[in-house]
């Protein structure tokens, strides 16, 4: 990390050293630079716009530093950006990379401590995939771009070695081919960690929005999206027992045959705030052979969705054996440990509190107030000086009144599946 920062500092004192310029030179060729054991070169551009066969910028060095700024990018038959380092920093700000035929959006690679940023608008690929991505050996990449649309068998593939760190935030990242995006994350089973750490609003894959495999020991993975869209898994979850990985999803998952694929015996927390709905099978579960399961305990998996829609047969967890998703009734306890947000509109007029039926506080997990299938919660309403409570109803369209027990409390038992959304019936005082 120390090494990391060296890096940037050196790249922000030559930033300052830039030159001032009213207006950068637009280039009809591509930028090619092969830097050497120390060197530090500075690069401002226009628009770049190269002929076929060639890629818009391909930097590299061993030991050197570099920074390109430049503005849009045309390339019809290459890459976009090539990035490649060893034991050094390349850093690459540009505008759009647009209306390319064929070929990759980027290609980023670095090696043994070396350092690569990538900041950028919208990429756009018509018939190529979109970025390789390839780092080891303590390594850093960071990127930042907006939407990147592709066609090919990958929106992102990156590979993670070594206790190397991967940095992305993106708007959008939607390929038209197989994945939406690839990880592979490895550690090298020494101490230290190989980390990802990923933000993307928008994902979406036609066959597949995120296949992620984690092997070994030693890292750590925050994963957020906002909304994860597929055409047949949405989400494909591998990590090994021993890795540790957070994935939150704001929005909702939607897929055309399976939410959410994983191994019963994963090390996993799993978060949507909104709807996983997949007809086939909201979440799928492989190697039902050991004792652990989904939420049954933190150390294990830990599934949390404000929402689950049921499939036609009423489950909302299926078997999958011998590639097919079928019914068992080894899936009811894992149905029933699913804990489900439950979401209270708190105003300036009224708020919550959520207890369990025998009158203790409701249990939060991960922050969130939950209750799993079957639970009865207990809701009181405070409301604020000049108002009264008169109800409390569930749903977010359509709205039920919650029903009284005999001590006066309003209640639900929470279904299959969730969706519970709280808001309270305020009246003014007399």
């Amino acid at each position: 990390m120390r090494k990391l920062f060296t890096l940037l500092l050196i790249l922000c004192v030559a930033l300052a050293a830039l030159p001032a310029s009213a207006e950068r030179e637009n280039r009809t060729e591509n930028l090619v630079y092969d830097l050497q054991p120390g060197e530090v070169q500075m690069i401002e551009t226009g628009d770049i716009s190269v002929p076929e066969r060639y890629s818009g910028i391909w930097f590299t060095t061993v030991k050197g530093h570099g920074m390109i700024s430049a503005g849009n990018i045309l390339v019809t038959d290459g890459t976009g950006v090539c990035m490649d380092a060893t034991d050094g920093s390349l850093v690459i700000s540009c505008g759009n990379i647009d209306h390319m035929v064929k070929g990759n959006l980027g290609q980023l690679k670095v090696r043994d401590g070396g350092f690569l940023s990538l900041t950028g608008g919208n990429f756009l690929t018509t018939k190529g995939q979109g970025f390789l991505v390839d780092e080891a050996d303590g390594s850093a990449i960071r990127m930042n771009i907006g939407e990147a649309e592709c066609k090919g068998p990958f929106g992102m593939m990156a590979e993670l070695n070594g206790g190397s760190t991967l940095m992305l935030s993106a708007k959008k990242l939607k390929n038209d081919g197989d994945y939406g995006l690839w990880l592979t994350i490895r550690g090298p089973g020494s101490g230290s960690e190989t980390r990802a750490s990923i933000s993307i609003d928008e994902l979406e894959g036609k066959a597949y929005a995120l296949n992620l495999q984690q092997y070994n020991s030693g890292y750590y993975s925050v994963l957020r999206f906002g909304k994860v869209t597929a055409e047949d898994i949405a989400l494909w979850l591998m990590p090994e027992r021993g890795t540790a990985t957070d994935i939150l999803v704001e929005g909702d998952i939607n897929s055309g045959r399976i939410g959410v694929r994983l191994f019963s015996d994963n090390t996993i927390k799993l978060i949507v705030l909104g709807t996983i709905n997949a007809p086939e099978a909201p979440i799928a579960v492989v190697n039902m052979s050991g004792k652990s399961g989904v939420g049954v305990n933190d150390k294990t998996q830990g599934i949390l969705a404000w929402r689950i829609i049921p499939t036609a047969s009423g489950h909302t967890v299926m078997l999958e054996k011998n590639n097919e998703v079928v019914e068992s009734d080894t899936t009811e306890v894992l149905e029933r440990a699913i804990r489900y947000i439950i979401r209270a509109g708190n105003t300036d007029q009224a708020s919550f509190t959520l207890k369990k039926a025998d009158g203790e506080e409701i249990r939060y997990s991960f922050g969130y107030p939950v209750a799993c299938e079957g639970e009865r919660v207990l809701v009181e309403v405070q409301a604020a000086d000049g108002y009264t409570v008169t109800g409390v109803m569930n749903g977010e369209g359509e709205k039920v009144p919650l029903e009284k027990d005999e001590n006066g409390n309003w209640y639900f038992d929470m279904p299959r599946g969730g969706g519970v959304s709280l808001s309270a019936v305020i009246e003014p005082a007399i």
